[in-house]
């Protein structure tokens, strides 16, 4: 058998040894397990044999079933001699590939690359490539815009059973009116033709340079070259795709292209072409791609040392160095930090280079589960109003107040700094080092850090925070229980009914944001609002873990009315004032 990736470029090697049925040349078993079709009608059966059938029919390709799962692969060509569409049918999974490139999926257009449960479609040089899943199979065609003026299939084993279509049967010696005959899906509205030869030098000159190559089997190669071309001498597509497969099969460094006049393949942007080459590109985001002699076809490549930046419109090469990263949908630039919970990230040569988790051991109270200090996790056994702490902070939902005054922005005293990180949380800072973050909406829950100054000292629902979970369940009284239910009603206040009904989650309920806000999973107050480009903002003291939430995105600041407003809009805050944006005399000075 044939390495898969030798499919491009061995197949016509092998198509020079023994003539076959009129109008056809045969070959050796070479490459068996491989049929092509390229030019206006050029077929290469699985046995290997080569003929010309020149038809605006539609026909079957190949069919058959393997362990139960169909394969159907149906060509069609147009008036200029190329395929316009190639409906591929496996395990009842339609894909339908058009003139232009364009695929559809069960209808539904796609882009590359593609992964489905039963295939994979990519991009392989400056071929596209689908791989099945479920059946031994991959195709790959060449779409030159007005069409698809090459197709492979290749099978990575022998499949014999009940097998049709031009490609033949490996164990049946082909026989080309047969197979047309057999394989033609309709008749109506369609022709299939008689083959005719133009007297074309072309073909006469291409030839000469490959005698060696092709060996006795020249003249026959020749044939074939003007069954293909004629009527088509000015379609250089149809011309053009015969050439290519017989230079790259004698893989020889003859200026074939200088002959025929066919063109080289036209990269998008930086890229550049070779006839020979790897066919997975190196990208930002694969530098590496894992390659073989596989793998080696025409292809668009960067030039040495770059590679392609995929996280960027356009076709653009750039050095590793230069790559940037990517993380929840949004780009960073080279050397950009981000920050998670417990990590700090930097963008490092396209990927990112983390610090160890490191976090600080917190108390977490999400709905009715626990979290401790210490780590120790339990369930709250009804629904009650429980004793956190004590002051005179109330928390409830998508509000906060300080002695019954609602905060809106920002609130400062002798004691703590409260303010609202995003949309869904607050942020609070007390003196003594004490960080919470509270989530107010969709529902209440609680993230509180302490200093190591608090080892051994908290009480409640968190547990003591001294490193050991044996303890956490100490009540109100001083008695530490085995049982999770009757210390946290130690710690309630009122009544508490008990079955807590169970969460209902509505997937899509999503976050919507106010005004023209934006929701991010990494939303921080620092320096986020109009009044902070006046001053130093107190808000940016605050180090914790970023939130969620709706807020300004970067390059916008909060206003008054909660609204995102570029910088240069923003009024001015100076002695307690506000000043609309543009010129104005302050002092004596504008």
């Amino acid at each position: 058998m044939v390495p898969p990736g030798w499919i491009l470029v061995a197949v016509l090697h092998s198509l020079v040894s023994v003539l076959g049925p009129v109008g056809s040349v045969s070959t050796s078993d070479t490459h068996q397990n491989v049929c092509k079709t390229f030019g206006s009608g050029v077929v290469q059966t699985f046995n290997g044999t080569a003929f010309y059938v020149r038809s605006t029919c539609p026909f079957t390709l190949t069919r058959f079933t393997h362990n139960r799962v169909d394969c159907d692969i149906t060509v069609h060509r147009g008036k200029n001699g190329l395929l316009d569409y190639i409906e591929i049918n496996v395990n009842k999974i339609q894909t339908r590939i058009l003139y232009n490139g364009t695929i559809f999926v069960e209808q539904r257009m796609v882009s590359l690359p593609y992964d489905h449960t039963y295939q994979h479609v990519f991009q392989y040089g400056i071929y596209t490539k689908l791989r099945s899943t479920v059946l031994p199979l991959s195709v790959i065609w060449s779409s030159v815009g007005v069409g698809i003026d090459s197709l492979w299939v290749k099978l990575e084993q022998e499949l014999v059973r009940g097998m049709t279509g031009l490609c033949g049967r490996p164990d049946i010696p082909d026989d080309r009116q047969r197979l047309i005959a057999e394989s033609v899906l309709s008749k109506d509205g369609c022709q299939t033709m008689d083959s005719l030869r133009t007297e074309s030098m072309v073909c006469q000159k291409f030839f000469s340079n490959y005698i060696e190559c092709m060996k006795a089997d020249t003249g026959k190669y020749i044939n074939l070259c003007k069954e293909n071309i004629y009527g088509y001498e000015k379609e250089h597509y149809v011309g053009c795709a015969f050439y290519k497969e017989i230079a790259h099969q004698c893989q020889t460094s003859y200026a074939w292209r200088t002959l025929t006049r066919c063109p080289e393949f036209s990269c998008l942007g930086d890229l550049h072409f070779e006839e020979q080459g790897d066919a997975f590109v190196s990208t930002c985001s694969n530098p590496a791609p894992r390659t073989s002699d596989q793998d080696i076809t025409s292809t668009c490549v960067c030039p040495q040392g770059q590679v392609l930046n995929d996280r960027a419109e356009g076709h653009d090469c750039v050095s590793v160095t230069a790559c940037p990263c990517v993380y929840a949908g949004r780009n960073y630039a080279p050397r950009e930090e981000r920050r998670t919970k417990c990590q700090t990230c930097v963008c490092h040569n396209g990927k990112w280079t983390c610090s160890q988790n490191s976090c600080p051991r917190r108390c977490v109270i999400e709905g009715q589960f626990v979290t401790t200090f210490d780590g120790k996790q339990y369930a709250l056994p009804g629904k009650c109003t429980y004793m956190a702490s004590k002051n005179t902070y109330t928390f409830s939902h998508k509000s906060v107040q300080f002695e019954k005054e609602e905060i809106r922005d920002l609130h400062q005293s002798d004691n703590a700094m409260v303010f609202w990180q995003s949309s869904m949380y607050v942020q609070v800072l007390t003196s003594f080092g004490m960080k919470i973050q509270v989530q107010t909406s969709p529902d209440l829950q609680l993230y509180i850090s302490l200093p190591q100054s608090e080892v051994g000292m908290p009480e409640g629902l968190c547990g003591n925070y001294n490193a050991d979970t044996t303890d956490d369940f100490n009540t109100s009284s001083g008695i530490v229980e085995n049982a999770a239910e009757p210390f946290a009603l130690s710690w309630s206040v009122g009544d508490c009914p008990v079955n807590i009904p169970k969460v209902c989650i509505n997937t899509d309920n999503a976050v919507s944001c106010e005004n023209n806000q934006r929701f991010d999973y990494e939303m921080q107050a620092c320096n986020s609002t109009c009044l902070s480009l006046s001053g130093p903002d107190p808000r940016c003291w605050v180090e914790d873990a970023p939130v969620e939430g709706c807020g300004c995105l970067e390059g916008t600041h909060l206003n008054g009315g909660l609204t995102c407003t570029p910088k240069a809009q923003c009024p001015c805050h100076h002695q307690g004032g506000v000043t609309p944006p543009g010129p104005v005399v302050i002092d004596g000075r504008q």
